[in-house]
């Protein structure tokens, strides 16, 4: 009889190191996340983000551009897509790319913050 082990993953949070961390925090406020200026978190309906300052120029590598248009730092499924990019928009987010439908039947959008790290957001069309 195997062993049955039960255990749950809550919630998921990426960890960067940016070099000026309030900065990132007063965009990702405002945008409509909530944020913790003590900690460096910043959350949104499950989807948080640790923002960890750092003064090493070189501990700041976001995945674009390095890796291209598509490669955001942070890739997240919602569900109405048109609602939350309405949102981001009239907030004056920045966008790495405009809401789109990619080849896999997901409608998507990628915002970035100013450290130049980016997150996506996709629904499914099918």
């Amino acid at each position: 009889m195997s062993e049955v082990f039960e255990s749950k993953i809550k919630h998921f949070s990426a960890i960067f190191f940016v070099s000026k961390r309030e900065k990132v925090l007063d965009y990702y406020s405002k945008i409509g996340f909530c944020c913790d200026y003590e900690m460096g978190f910043v959350e949104r309906e499950g989807l948080m983000m640790i923002f960890h300052e750092s003064e090493e120029a070189d501990a700041i590598v976001p995945n674009y551009p390095v890796h291209g248009e598509n490669a955001v730092n942070v890739y997240a499924m919602v569900e109405g897509i048109d609602n939350l990019y309405a949102e981001f928009k009239s907030k004056g987010a920045l966008f790495q790319y405009e809401l789109r439908t990619n080849n896999f039947q997901m409608k998507e959008f990628a915002i970035k913050d100013p450290q130049g790290y980016t997150v996506g957001f996709g629904e499914s069309l099918v």
